[in-house]
Parts: C-alpha cells; structure tokens; sequence
C-alpha cells in the first residue's frame, strides 16, 4: 500500500471511531432525556381499581391487595401504577367511575364489592380486559363464575364467605348460655340474601333461634335495630348497607343491651362491637391479588377457581371495655388468647 492508501485507510479508521463515539453519545444522551431506549426505561403496568366507596373495610382490602402485589413482582411507584375511583356508594355513578379508570387503559381492573363487579360486566366493554372481584361474597349467586371450581370468561377473584359454623361456635364461647341472636340485612343485595340464608342454616345446626330483620335504607337502621330486642347477640355481616352505618347499630345495642358479634375487625378496634371472629379483610385482598398476579403472567380467569378464605385468615378480637359496659364477664378460655383489643 502507498502513502496515499495508507493516509485513506487511517481516515476511514479514524471516522468509524468518531462514529461510534458520536453514537455512543446519543445514547446517553436520550437516556437522560428520557428517550426511547428501552432497556433502561422499564413499562409500567396499570392497574384499575373500582370500589363501592371510601370505608375503612374496604380501604383494608385495598391495601391487603396492593401489598401482595408487590409481593408478586407489582411495586407500586416502581413498575405499577395503580388508577383509584369508587362511586361514593351511589350506583348511578358506577359506570362513571368505570369510565374514569378504562382511559388510563388498565392491563386488569380489580373490582371492589358484589354490586360494582356486576356492573363491571357491562360498564367495562372490552373483553381483553380481565376483571378480578373481591369482597363478593357468593360470586356464583351474584353470575360473576359459572361455578366454585372455575373462573368466568372475564372474571376470577376472592370471596370473604365466611364460615358461619365456625362463627357461632365462637359465639356460644364467647357468651356462654346463648340461646339465640339476630342480624340486620338488605334484601335487596345479592351478598345479604345469600348471607341470610346461610346464616339460618347454621343457626339450625348451632341450636340457635335466629331472628333476620330487613332494612331498606340507612335511615331504617335505628328504627329496625329495635326489633331485635331480646335476642343473645347481634351479628354484623359484611352488608355494605349495614356497615355503612355500624355507628348508629352500635349505639342501639349499647342501649338494648346486646352484644355485638362482628364480621370484620375495624368495628371493634372503634369501640362499636364486643368481639369478633372474622376473616382479616388484607387477607381477602390479598388472595385476589395472587390470582391477579396469575392473569397477568398470562393465564386465563377461566382457569382460576375464585378464593375462599382459609382458616390462616381468621382473626379472633374481643373488647374487655364493652364486656364490661353490657355487664358480662369474659370466659376464662378466652384470657389468655392475646385477642383483647382494650
């Protein structure tokens, strides 16, 4: 090769090199700016979640969710984000609240409570998008599942069924000599009937006389409440209408004199029942979000079994101050059982 090549050839070297140094420049260059380098921009997966409205219960299964998620790989903040609307416990505006949420074009959409689940079923219209329930209590009454053994075609979730044997088995314990009790209900939500019904079931092989009183509104709740005068205790369910108003149900009962049995943890921490034994609301979030961890690693809600609690997802709290202001003792196989809430 002459000088004359050998000077080309140098040239050609020394512009590949300034080349790829300009190429490695931009690189960075629009990595700092946020620009589409893929490797260092991880996606964001989004996540709707639709509730029946801002309640303490509700606001635990929410958050027993979210934890779990991020135990399946789903960081809130760091990979996840998550898209928050609830309709102010007003059905009319559910399926605004739907609307709200499908902008942000979710990959899954957890709905929170029987009612807005239902309404999910139409309000949400693209049927790529999965749906996952929690808080229902019976999703094959409430069409959500064909069945306990499988998922539906856009929906699998949790239930919070609880074990209502098991329930007055600690009843009897926790006030001895029980003869019966009553609950108050709506009639015209699908978790109350088939909680009711259940309930009479137990109470039959419990040996207990059960005594249900509808309410059709919150306003009904002083009202009705007096109707369960005389029975051994009151059990709250998890209504969404009952729960709405434990405060005005509570103070009934002080006044009646009844004992309150709860269905969820948060009334008795708030001074409004004297015991309960209920399946931890985080825990019934928690196994919904398992299955949702499953749907988007890409299996189907078909093939999901909807969640029932397990008896890890019990919770046992008893109130010594609300014993003690209806006058009764607490059993003495209860004293040592690291329960007590006051």
């Amino acid at each position: 090769m002459n000088r004359n090549g050998r000077v080309c050839a140098a040239r050609r070297l020394a512009c590949r090199k300034l080349s790829a140094a300009l190429g490695a420049t931009m690189v960075v260059a629009l990595a700092s700016a946020g620009g589409p380098v893929a490797a260092e921009t991880p996606s964001t997966t989004v996540i709707g979640i639709a509730s029946l409205g801002p309640h303490p219960s509700l606001a635990k299964t929410i958050e027993g969710f979210k934890q779990q998620m991020a135990k399946e790989g789903y960081v809130e903040g760091r990979n996840t984000s998550y898209v928050y609307s609830d309709a102010n416990f007003t059905q009319a505006l559910m399926p605004q609240m739907f609307s709200q949420i499908v902008a942000k074009h979710p990959a899954l959409i957890l709905t929170v409570t029987t009612s807005v689940s239902q309404v999910a079923r139409s309000a949400v219209v693209d049927p790529k998008t999965p749906l996952i329930f929690t808080e229902v209590t019976d999703p094959v009454a409430a069409g959500l599942v064909p069945n306990w053994k499988q998922g539906g075609e856009r929906f699998t979730g949790s239930s919070d069924l609880q074990d209502f044997d098991a329930v007055l088995a600690f009843a009897k314990k926790a006030f001895p000599g029980v003869k019966s009790f009553g609950t108050l209900y709506n009639a015209g939500e699908a978790n109350d009937v088939v909680t009711t019904k259940a309930l009479e079931a137990a109470a039959q092989r419990a040996g207990l006389a059960f005594r249900p009183v509808s309410v059709d509104t919150v306003n009904d709740i002083t009202q009705r409440a007096q109707l369960l005068k005389g029975v051994g205790f009151v059990y709250i369910t998890g209504s969404n209408l009952v729960q709405s108003a434990i405060p005005a149900v509570a103070a009934s009962m002080q006044r009646l004199k009844i004992p309150v049995l709860s269905s969820e943890t948060e009334a008795i921490k708030k001074g409004m029942a004297t015991a309960s034994y209920a399946v931890s609301l985080e825990s019934v979030g928690a196994n919904a979000a398992k299955l949702a961890g499953r749907v988007l690693k890409g299996e189907k809600t078909s093939a999901l079994p909807p969640a029932m609690p397990t008896a890890a997802d019990y919770v046992t709290s008893i109130s010594r101050s609300q014993f003690q202001s209806l006058g009764l003792k607490v059993p003495a196989e209860f004293e040592d059982c690291k329960c007590f809430i006051n």
